[in-house]
């Protein structure tokens, strides 16, 4: 066991000699946090690009496959001595991973089969409304009316999208399909982002991560076999196979440990606003590669919803 007096000098030497560039860039937590968002903007437009070649939940499931087998060799040891903590919060994390994988992931691969990705960028800006709101109504977290408004209005911004500005649209309840499963697929992550708390913080991110993937392979393997036999199999072409790599290292492993480590370091408010990034990479993104135009309709969501996730996180405390 080191001395204190041996620690002191440890850190004082730590203190004289700065650590490489390389290690401050990589756990610098704002950084960690905003490449996760990145990943995950990049994932609605790489998703949106081959959906005619690639379904929905073929990718689902091969990307949870792909970064299990990534991350199992890292993690095994990790996982073998937290091995009670995983036994006690097995269904916990059962639990999760249908939030994460199936209904925060799986639904917005199959939405974007019928919405724009500028569409599925600006809905996810309410996210941190749906955490504060499902945070109060779970956990009794405070909800000012402050909050209350701007959900109000962040839940407005988010009717003028799907709506697509058209009042009469909204009226006749006829919604873009993709757009209501991209609310629901969000409604889901919240829910994952909100229960995550119920797991023990000593436990690993890392183990926690993949642990989630491993129960997430059989949860999207029916949804997966039932799409190949009756709607449409995925051609193992090399475009798809770069496409799984892609997902499964940067939006399945690397994202997820980023956001755990944000989470762990920064704290679940500060880094959940970071999530607004989602949107401004994913408009930009899309109108550079896919082609994709802003229209009107879409600033007057924008200023809706960012005028309202600023009253909600105004009066939060962290």
């Amino acid at each position: 066991m080191t001395s204190p007096d041996n620690q002191t000098s440890e850190e004082g030497s730590s203190d004289a000699v700065p650590a490489p560039l390389w290690k401050r860039v990589v756990l610098n937590p704002y950084l960690a946090v905003s490449f996760a968002m990145f990943c995950w903007a990049t994932t609605t437009i790489v998703v949106r690009y081959v959906r005619d070649d690639a379904p929905p939940m073929a990718l689902s499931f091969w990307r949870l496959v792909f970064a299990f087998l990534l991350l199992l060799p890292l993690t095994y040891p990790r996982i073998r001595s937290q091995i009670d903590l995983v036994k006690e919060h097995w269904k916990t994390l059962a639990l999760l991973a249908m939030l994460l994988w199936f209904g925060g992931n799986a639904l917005l691969f199959l939405s974007l089969q019928f919405t724009i990705a500028i569409n599925a960028a600006v809905i996810n800006s309410v996210e941190p409304v749906i955490i504060i709101f499902l945070a109060w109504l779970l956990f009794r977290d405070q909800f000012t009316g402050r909050q209350a408004l701007g959900a109000a209005l962040s839940l407005g911004g988010v009717l003028v999208l799907i709506a697509a500005g058209s009042l009469e649209r909204l009226l006749q309840l006829d919604f873009n399909l993709g757009d209501i499963i991209v609310f629901i697929a969000y409604i889901s992550w919240g829910f994952y982002a909100v229960l995550i708390r119920k797991l023990p913080r000593e436990m690993d991110s890392m183990v926690v991560v993949t642990l989630l993937l491993g129960f997430g392979i059989p949860m999207l393997l029916i949804p997966y076999l039932v799409e190949s036999t009756y709607f449409t199999a995925m051609s193992f072409n090399m475009q798809n196979f770069w496409t799984i790599a892609y997902l499964g290292i940067f939006s399945g492993a690397i994202s997820m440990v980023a956001w755990n480590y944000g989470i762990k370091t920064l704290g679940p408010i500060r880094a959940s606003q970071f999530l607004h990034l989602i949107p401004a990479f994913t408009v930009v993104l899309a109108i550079l590669l896919l082609g994709e135009t802003l229209q009107g309709y879409h600033f007057a969501g924008i200023i809706l919803i960012a005028v309202g996730i600023f009253l909600a996180s105004k009066s939060q405390k962290n």
